[in-house]
């Protein structure tokens, strides 16, 4: 391409600046690009001055080399497009091969503003995470990781059956109608019934609605907001330490652990079960199955099936908290 432009302007200039003296024909710029472009594209208006001896020569050349370079240029572009092309589908089967082999994954649906910050935090923790996304332009982001992703609309239910909605752990409900999160909740809850569903609303109004159509957690954006300002004014150390362990690359991390019905820890104390010890994760508070909070719990605290231990550790403390409780 570089080549053909090369020898254009190098035509242009001859019209204007030789053949005008071998001529005797005054040639302008417009005269000289005019003929070198019917000349180049096999036209043949015919000539836009007579031409001297010299001048038919040249034009003769001219006129065999630009269309050789003009059918490579052209075979160059229909191939950089096809390889485009090819390289796309390969990325897609790559990404839908991917997807068909997750389980126990997160799904993210819509990568909006919220979408794509949950996205980063799920990945941060290095959980499995699918994204859906109708917007080209919104999901070109993600073309240079390797979060595997769907351009298709999350309402529909091929869509979460592609980002595999049946064996996926948990679904995130972040598109920007409270209309398509409450079909979103639907068609997830009646695919997946063990799903995990956390739904964004956008009006107080769409709380209750989204929790009726199956979602377990609901959460608005303003409302957390709000509260995260108050918090932030009135407790700006304590916001700024939850804000380093949950959203910055930390070796501390906090988790809840829910202790299963056949833990060999039920029915000991978290001293003497290993749910306490020594350099362990740090238990924070238990939540019980009926919801009540115990903050700074004794070492005597007997743990009890059902429990959700809030623990706070670094990934080997951690993972030892997770081993205790195991059956």
């Amino acid at each position: 391409m570089s080549l053909l432009v090369v020898l254009m302007i190098g035509a242009v200039v001859f019209y204007v600046a030789a053949e005008g003296r071998l001529s005797g024909v005054r040639w302008s710029l417009t005269d000289g690009l005019y003929m070198v472009v019917v000349t180049i594209t096999t036209i043949g208006f015919g000539e836009v001055h007579p031409l001297s001896q010299g001048g038919r020569l040249f034009t003769t050349a001219f006129a065999f080399t630009g269309v050789v370079l003009l059918a490579f240029a052209a075979r160059s572009a229909a191939s950089l497009l096809v390889g485009q092309q090819l390289s796309a589908e390969v990325q897609r089967r790559r990404r839908l091969r991917t997807m068909s082999q997750m389980t126990n994954h997160y799904i993210v649906c819509g990568y909006g503003r919220m979408g794509r910050e949950a996205v980063q935090q799920l990945r941060r923790r290095g959980l499995p995470v699918v994204a859906i996304e109708q917007d080209t332009s919104a999901l070109e982001p993600l073309s240079d990781t390797e979060v595997p992703f769907i351009e298709g609309n999350a309402t529909q239910d091929e869509d979460l059956r592609g980002a595999g909605v049946e064996r996926a752990k948990c679904l995130v409900a972040a598109v920007g109608t409270d209309e398509d999160n409450l079909f979103i909740v639907l068609s997830a809850r009646l695919l997946n019934p063990n799903l995990y569903i956390v739904a964004r609303a956008g009006q107080e109004g769409a709380v209750d609605k989204l929790r009726r159509a199956g979602a377990n957690r609901v959460l608005s954006p303003y409302v957390l907001g709000g509260r995260h300002l108050a918090a932030a004014a009135a407790e700006p150390g304590v916001v700024d330490f939850l804000e380093v362990v949950l959203h910055e690359a930390t070796d501390a991390e906090i988790v809840a652990v829910t202790v299963p019905e056949n833990s060999r820890a039920i029915g000991k104390p978290m001293l003497g079960s290993g749910v306490m010890e020594e350099g362990g994760a740090m238990i924070l508070a238990v939540i019980e199955q009926d919801n009540q909070l115990h903050t700074n719990p004794r070492p005597h605290t007997t743990v009890k099936s059902g429990d959700r231990l809030i623990a706070m550790g670094n990934g080997e403390q951690l993972s030892r908290l997770k081993q205790a409780v195991q059956p």
